[in-house]
Parts: C-alpha cells; structure tokens; sequence
C-alpha cells in the first residue's frame, strides 16, 4: 500500500480517535500522550527540540510537559502533509481543552474548599453525613477558648490558627477519610472504618502541640453511624459538650443506642414514580434531594428510592398499567436523579479501576450505571459503558484504559450468552470478572457456571471484593469458559427455531390466522424469547431460569388478554424445530410446557 493510499486510510481513524481523547484531558501529561501517539498515526516521528532533522515542523507536542518534542516528516511525503494540515488545530484545540478543565477544577475547587484553611468547607462535609454508613464514624472538634486569642491577639492571631490547625488536622487523617472546617472553630471528621478515632486523635493531639502557634488545645465529641446522619452528628455534638463540660482539652465518645436507620416511606416512592412516568424530572429530582437534606445516606436512596423505583416501574408495565414509552420515561428521568445526587461526590479511588458494562445485549444501562455510582462512594475507580457494549470493544478499552478488572450487570438470563462472551474477552486479556445483577439470582452459582470469578448480590459486597483484588488478583484461565454447546447453538439459532415455530403455529392455534400485524411481531418475540431463554438454561445449568420465564410470560401475557393455550400452542410448535437443534433443549422444553399444564 503507498503512503498516500495508506494515510486515507489512517486519517479519519487517528483524527476520530485522537479528537474523541480530548474528552478525556485532565492534564498535560495526557495531552502529550494523545499528541504523540496522533503524530505516529499519521505517519510522522517524534524528535527532540534542537535535532537537525530536515523533516522537523516547528510544533512542540510536549504541551510543557517534559523535554520539548517536535514532530517531524520528510518534505513532500504524504505524512508531512498530513501533519501541517492536522496538527496545528488539534494542538489548539487541546489547549483549550486543558484550559476549560482547569477553571472547571478550580471552580469545584472554590465551591467545596474553605478559603482560609484549605480543608474541605461545610458543604462537602454535609454530604458526607449524607452519605454516611453502618461502619463509618463521626468525630466533632472545637478549639477551645478560640474567642480568647481573638479578643487578646487580634484576628489575625485566630486565622493563623485556624490554618495551622487545618493544615495538621489534615496531616492527621487518612486519605479516604473527610476531614473539614464545620464552621467557626468547629472541625467535622468523617472516618470510613468503624475504630481508628482514638488513634486519629492522640495523632491530631500530638501534632499540634508541637505546630500550634498559641496555646490552644481541642475538644471533640465521637460518635459512631447510628443510621440516621442527623442523630449521629447530634450524638458527636452532645459528646463535644460533655468533653467541653469535663473541662476540656479531651474527646469523648457518645453512649447512646444506635437507633434504626432511616426508610424512605412508601408513599415517597409512589410520589417519585408518579412524577417520573410523566417526566416531572424537577419533582422527581426534589424528591430526590429532598431526602439528602434529610441527610440519608446517598447509596440508601439510590436502593431505597431510586433503585426501588425502577421495580416499580417495571411491575407497572409487567401489570399493563403503564406502556413502555412510560417506562422509557421514567427510566430517563431517574438516569438524571441519579447523576444530580451521585454529581458532588468527592470520594477518591484508591488504586483500581473496574470498568462496568451491561451483558452484551442488555440495554438496562441504569442498574449498571447505580452500581459504578455506588461502587465510586466506596473508593473503587470506575468507569461505566453502559448497555450492551460488544464483547470485543470492551477488551480493547480494557487494554487501553489500564483497567484492573470488569464488572458486568445482567437483568434477564437470556442475555447469559453476552456475559459469557465478555468474560471469555476479559479473560483473554488477564483480566477478572465480578458479575451481578437480578439475572443471576441469589447465590453465585450461575455466575460460577459461566466462569465469574466472583459474584457480588450488594455494591458493598463488590467493593470489598474487588479492593481484596487490589492486593491479590485471582488466578485466571486464558481458555475459554466449558459450558453446553448446544446452549450456544440454540442462541445462535434462536431467529430461525422462533420463526419456523411460528409458521407450524397455526395448526394448533387457529385464533393465529386473526392476529394483526403487531400481534404477529409480538407473537414472533415471544417465541425467539422462550428460544433464548432455554438457552440460558442450558449455559447456566439451571433448569429454574426455564421455569420461572415461563411463568413470569404465562402471567404477562395473561394480562394482556392474550389465551393460555396460545402459550402451550407456542411451546407444542417449537418442540420439533428446537428437537432439530438438541435433543436434550426440546425435553427441557416438554417439561415447561408439562408444568404450565399442570399448574391450570
């Protein structure tokens, strides 16, 4: 191939590429990479700033990042021309990137940071408490006689101390933990274990007995999570009053019960769904935030009401009260609840980075995208793809984005053999798989029938799970995972059995002859359905997966006014056409049919 043929190839794939990166610049460093890596696509090489080669372009690529590299082609040759056409405006634009995101940072900087002390100010710490759990505790703090140096020394004298105070406090905690100015003199910790006060404090005491500017000591009230944030921080805060009482320079712990955490009612959830069916997004979202003010947990209204909500939804289409643009709806209003609750968080990651994608054909990206948020609120690095990604792409982002394992939510077993082909991808790659989602039920034997490395039935449980891989990956097989061929047949197969079951339909159901065009699609679907459904059986070795569709459709199609013995019909004409395929998939198949009889 001639350069010239080449780069028309190379062009647009290296400029979409590259252009698509620029969405992910946060630093120079990255935007050097991307420059470099566009400069080689198109043909040039890369060499450092002062070399005599005569195909150096006058364009540093180092974005001051390191020594200056210039990028460099012979004249006249296809890749110079490429070079000076492309290069110069993607360089700009790149700046410009790097420009945006760094009055964004500072922007979010200046929303959530304390001028004086530089610590996190009360609005990150309110959404803390919001989002505070079983296992954390809260600490209140309060420099004692702070008015003294005030009144004695001026306020220049308690703004230093207010800021060498700041600067030990955040010495003192660890990373994952919050720590920030509550207001006034008053210090908010938000330790993520359940033990390590004390330590904290004797190492905060410590410290600023050698740092302090005047002497000035603290007290400080403890309390750990009693379920509900407002009862927790009013526990620390009658704690601090006892320490003070006591006559300072002490913390003490709170002794009170712990009381039960805090439910959303039900009607709460039917106010939700009400305004998401409809598209209300600003009451639902209301709701929403209505419930952080409360200070409940943030994972605890993504279950108790958002998560909660979506089975609602689904019950409501399931029962034919709503049509599925409504459930459309809802779910949409729901994707952008969830983005403006989870939006502020300021958890960080702590070193891995799981990327979650829906089972290959699965288009239900919320579960998945609840999971990445729950999941980030417990300091796990992720990146969510969302629905039905192919099994191939993601190996390739997982490769290029440096990803330590994958996660895959699956909500129906029929897409059991789009997992199966991502976990096989990932595997090839080195890579684990943790998998959940309602279609694997609630033990992790599917999970492990389909080569899962793990299976997780919370987000907390992932979390743990996938950070205890931080330290010890699991061993992982390069081969792909053993199961039932005629699983795989029968889903390859699954268009033309439905089909050809269809046409022999007829005989056995003549009210057939009368459907319209969309009864004859749907009928169509149902039996591709059952299909692919008796394949996932097969895969996952779990004949209950085979039972429990049947009946979940017998229920639905029942109330949609369609007869029960157009299902029988449905399952007698696809006997021979699945017999065809296994004979072992159509005895299964007898069996359901069996034991939808005999349950009349």
């Amino acid at each position: 191939m001639t350069p010239s043929a080449q780069s028309r190839y190379q062009v647009p794939g290296a400029l979409h590429e590259a252009t698509r990166s620029l969405l992910r610049l946060r630093t120079t460093g990255d935007a050097r990479r991307v420059a470099q890596h566009l400069v080689r696509e198109l043909g040039g090489r890369l060499v450092p700033a002062g070399d005599d080669d005569p195909g150096v372009i006058p364009i540093d690529v180092s974005f001051g990042d390191g020594e200056p590299l210039l990028a460099a082609a012979p004249p006249g040759s296809a890749a110079r021309i490429l070079l000076e056409q492309y290069l110069p405006s993607f360089l700009l634009d790149a700046r410009h990137v790097l420009q945006l995101s760094d009055r964004t940072d500072r922007l979010a900087e200046s929303a959530s940071t304390d001028l004086l002390t530089g610590l996190p100010n009360r609005s990150i710490l309110d959404r803390a408490l919001g989002r505070l759990t079983a296992d954390e505790t809260v600490i209140l703090l309060d420099l004692d006689h702070f008015k003294w140096i005030n009144d004695s020394f001026g306020h220049a004298a308690g703004d230093q101390v207010l800021r060498v105070f700041g600067r030990v406090l955040r010495g003192a905690v660890r990373e994952r933990d919050t720590a920030g100015r509550f207001g006034g003199e008053e210090f908010l910790i938000v330790l993520t274990s359940p033990g390590g006060a004390d330590a904290v404090l004797r190492r905060l005491r410590a410290e600023w007995l050698t740092e302090r500017p005047f002497p000035v000591t603290f007290s400080a009230g403890v309390a750990a999570s009693a379920g509900d944030p407002d009862e927790t921080l009013s526990l620390a805060d009658q704690a601090l009053y006892a320490a003070k009482r006591a006559g300072r320079d002490q913390w003490i712990w709170a002794t009170a019960r712990r009381p039960a955490s805090y439910q959303p009612p039900g009607d709460y959830v039917q106010a939700y769904v009400d305004d998401a069916i409809v598209g209300n997004r600003r009451a639902a979202i209301r709701l929403t935030l209505d419930l952080l003010d409360r200070r409940v947990p943030r994972e605890q209204i993504v279950v108790d009401l958002l998560a909660a909500a979506q089975r609602d939804v689904g019950e409501r289409w399931y029962r034919n009260e709503i049509t599925p643009a409504d459930e459309h709806v809802a779910t949409g209003v729901t994707a952008v609840a969830l983005d403006t609750l989870m939006g502020e968080t300021n958890q960080t990651a702590h070193g891995t980075h799981c990327v979650i994608t829906c089972a290959e054909g699965d288009l239900h990206a919320l579960a998945a995208q609840m999971f990445g948020e729950m999941l980030r609120e417990r300091g796990v690095g992720v990146t969510v793809l969302g629905a039905s990604t192919p099994a191939d792409v993601v190996a390739e982002f997982l490769v290029r984005s440096g990803a330590d394992s994958l996660a895959i939510s699956c909500s129906i077993p029929i897409f059991f053999p789009g997992t199966l082909r991502l976990i096989d991808a990932a595997h090839r790659q080195g890579i684990p798989v943790i998998v959940g989602g309602r279609a694997f039920g609630g033990d992790p034997s599917r999970a492990e029938r389909l080569g899962a490395d793990a299976w997780a039935l919370t987000a907390l449980d992932a979390a743990a799970i996938l950070q205890a891989w931080r330290c010890q990956p699991p061993s992982i097989g390069r081969e792909p995972t053993p199961v039932d061929p005629a699983g795989l047949r029968l889903t390859a197969q699954a268009d033309a059995v439905g089909g050809a079951a269809f046409e022999s339909m007829a005989a056995c159901f003549p009210p057939l002859a009368d459907y319209d065009e969309h009864q004859v699609a749907r009928t169509r679907e149902d039996l591709v359905f059952i299909v692919r459904s008796l394949a996932a059986t097969m895969l996952a070795a779990d004949h209950a997966i085979f039972s429990d569709f049947l009946q979940w459709l017998q229920n639905l199609l029942a109330r949609r006014g369609v007869p029960a013995q157009a299902l029988i019909a449905g399952l007698e004409a696809l006997g021979p056409p699945v017999e065809a395929v296994d004979s072992g998939a159509a005895l299964l198949l007898d069996l359901g049919r069996q034991e939808l009889l005999d349950g009349r």
